[in-house]
């Protein structure tokens, strides 16, 4: 059990990692248009998700996906300031930026990496709106396949987590984060994007 958790972990981080090689792909070929200001706040909250999550759940291997993440997003921050254009930013990201200073306090006030992780969730929660609302809009504002690999990596790291017996309450972030990617994931599909070009 312990080698098929492991195999499971590696293979959630390798996933999550490959879905941000494909972004990236995306942005490069412009199919996007990614805004440095923006991922600098979410390479933070990236971060701050995976070191609280770690404390939170007290499993490094349930863990591997999103310490793969914080890397991967600060990469992408660092590749969006060549390629893209670092603008001031809006009022919502000063408001994320603001919920990862107070999960930030929440940890280190009162050593509740439960607490922090949990404002981080819901910051990434609040990130997550306008994309989903673009999408729904507009399916060919994005491509599934790094959604379906984010989604995919997402459920496995919830299986090991039930199957390596760790807290009910580190469920929480992955399955949210399923919700989350898979909502982008099926709202963008070739066959929502093919009745949407009827409809127009």
């Amino acid at each position: 059990m312990q080698e098929l958790t492991i195999a499971l972990g590696l293979t959630a981080a390798l996933l999550h990692g490959g879905a941000y090689v494909l972004y990236n792909v995306q942005a490069k070929l412009g199919k996007s248009s990614p805004n440095a200001a923006s991922w600098s706040i979410w390479a933070f909250l990236a971060i701050l998700n995976a070191l609280s999550y770690r404390e939170m759940s007290g499993d490094v291997v349930a863990t591997l996906q999103f310490f793969t993440g914080s890397i991967a997003c600060l990469l992408t921050f660092l590749y969006v300031l060549t390629i893209g254009e670092f603008s001031k930013l809006k009022p919502k990201e000063w408001g994320l930026f603001a919920l990862g200073l107070l999960a930030t306090l929440m940890w280190w006030k009162f050593r509740s990496a439960t607490g922090a992780n949990m404002i981080v969730l819901a910051a990434a929660f609040v990130s997550f709106i306008p994309t989903l609302e673009g999408v729904w809009r507009d399916p060919f504002k994005e491509t599934p396949r790094p959604w379906v690999l984010w989604t995919l990596a997402f459920f496995i790291t919830t299986t090991n987590v039930v199957l390596r017996g760790a807290n009910l309450i580190a469920l929480i972030t992955p399955i949210v984060l399923i919700l989350m990617h898979g909502s982008i994931a099926v709202l963008s599909t070739q066959s929502r994007k093919a009745r949407f070009l009827q409809a127009t």
